[in-house]
This record gives C-alpha cells, structure tokens and sequence, in this order.
C-alpha cells in the first residue's frame, strides 16, 4: 500500500468515518489477531497542534514494525470508558481553557485510571492536556482547577504566550525536538523526575526541566507533532506497551524507515545551536 494511501485512509478514519483503525489484516491476515490497544482520549476537545498527527505516526510506526495494532477514539467527556482495554492511552494537546471538564472526567474515573497504570498502561498528555495529570492549575483570573494528581506538578497560567523551539534529552538519553507553544509555567515538586533536562528551549518554566515522568504517566510540552518528529521515541513508546498486549514486534526499527525524520532533526539541531551560539538563553 502506497504510504500516501495509508494516510489518507487514517485521515478518513479520524475525520468521523469510524472510531476504530486497526492495521491487523494488514500485518497478520487475521482479524482476531492480538493487537496493541491504543485509546485516543477525547480528540474533539483536545484538538490544537497537529496532535492528529500523532496518532497517525502510532500506527505508521506499528506498520513498521509489525505490531497489530487497533486505535479507538472517544470523545464523549460524560462516558466513563472501559479501563480494561487500552494498553496506551493519548491525550492529544488541547487548550488550557478545556482543563476544567477534562479534569472532571477524568477524575470522576479515577478508580479505573488507577487499575490500568497497575496493570503496566501508559497514559502520555501532550501539550497544555497535561494540566489535567497535575495536582492543580492556577489560571490568570485566579481560579483553580483540581488535577488528577498522578504527576507532582503545579500549573499557573501565564500573562504572555511563550513560542520557540525546544530540544530535551531524557534519562535515557534520547534526544526530543519539536517546538514549544507555552500558555502556564510548570512547577515540579521534589522529588518529581521531570521527563528530559532542557538544551534549548524554555521547558517547564526556565529552570532547565521539561514535562515529568512517573511510572506509566508522562506529560510532555514537546509539539511538533511530537511523535512525528521524534520516531525513535513512538518507536520506544509501542514496543514498551505491546509486551503488555501480548505482542511481539515483527522487525526492528531500520535507519531508511526514518531517513527523512532524521535529515529533519539534524537540521533543527542545527539551528538551534545557531541560536545558541547567537546567544540565546539556553545552552547544552
């Protein structure tokens, strides 16, 4: 299958066509193959940034490696899902404005949410989404809202928007580049492990943090579309969680599968360490 055909048909799916995508026949020739569950949180809320992109480089990258996988969506905040069946869940990024009733949905599922990060699920918010995996957000008009408490974070809304790009290095020293769209400074408790330690860009709230990682939850204000840009990671993201479903990759990640991903990230290096040598704020 052509891959501009591939995406197409994503597109189609995405656009209301259908809540499911699986590429199971595709990769197995069998519809009642184990798969990869990947649920799609809330997609009509959390609809800024390309995040639709996101999902599609989730199934590109299973195609890729052979992974079966199946993607539900669900954008009904008043529907309490079925925590049983997702290995992944995505929260594509949405605008801090929508924190409040994505908060309340989630917390009124918090039982289940709990039962599916014990089970070994991982549960990644992107962009200002990740407000709702907090303990709380401060907005400008000195309002709170109630965060699900997972991650030991505090959000407060900023007075100005901050826009550049960014570039983060996690523990494991994989590099993350993409750009960053800031509307609130975020705060990491001690103890909290923030996701990567910043080379350029502005992170958390300028202290040389970026996101926050805690067992199967990670926040990252990374856009780009993140997983677009950053195959290495969706890559590391779906052979982590298709252990749990049971799934066994069919090939390894190969360097012409992300030729193109590559030459771009070198080029975006590139030019952040321009800036950086300009004299930007931040520097590795």
């Amino acid at each position: 299958m052509d891959r501009f055909d591939k995406f197409n048909r994503i597109r189609k799916k995405f656009n209301r066509d259908s809540d499911v995508l699986a590429n199971v026949t595709e990769v197995t020739g069998e519809s009642g193959f184990r798969r990869l569950h990947i649920l799609w949180l809330y997609p009509d809320v959390l609809n800024i940034h390309g995040g639709r992109g996101d999902v599609m480089a989730l199934v590109h990258m299973c195609d890729l490696l052979d992974v079966p996988v199946e993607v539900r969506r669900s954008d009904n905040l008043k529907t309490d899902e079925d925590w049983s069946w997702p290995h992944i869940v995505y929260m594509t990024a949405g605008e801090l404005k929508c924190a409040d009733k994505v908060s309340a949905a989630l917390i009124r599922q918090k039982e289940g949410i709990t039962e599916f990060l014990r089970r070994g699920g991982l549960l990644i918010a992107n962009g200002s989404s990740g407000a709702a995996l907090g303990k709380s957000t401060e907005l400008y008009d000195g309002s709170v809202i109630k965060g699900l408490g997972l991650l030991d974070m505090t959000w407060k809304e900023r007075e100005s928007v901050w826009g550049d790009d960014i570039w983060v290095r996690t523990e494991d020293g994989l590099d993350v580049i993409g750009n960053q769209i800031q509307v609130a400074d975020v705060t990491l408790a001690e103890g909290q492990k923030p996701f990567g330690k910043v080379i350029y860009g502005r992170g958390n709230n300028g202290d040389g943090e970026e996101g926050a990682i805690s067992g199967g939850v990670i926040y990252t204000g990374v856009l780009g579309p993140l997983l677009t840009k950053n195959p290495h990671l969706t890559a590391s993201l779906i052979k982590g969680e298709a252990v749990l479903g049971g799934v066994e990759s069919g090939r390894d990640l190969q360097p012409e599968d992300i030729e193109v991903e590559e030459r771009s990230a070198e080029y975006i290096k590139d030019f952040m360490k321009a800036k950086m040598n300009a004299g930007s704020e931040t520097k590795e």
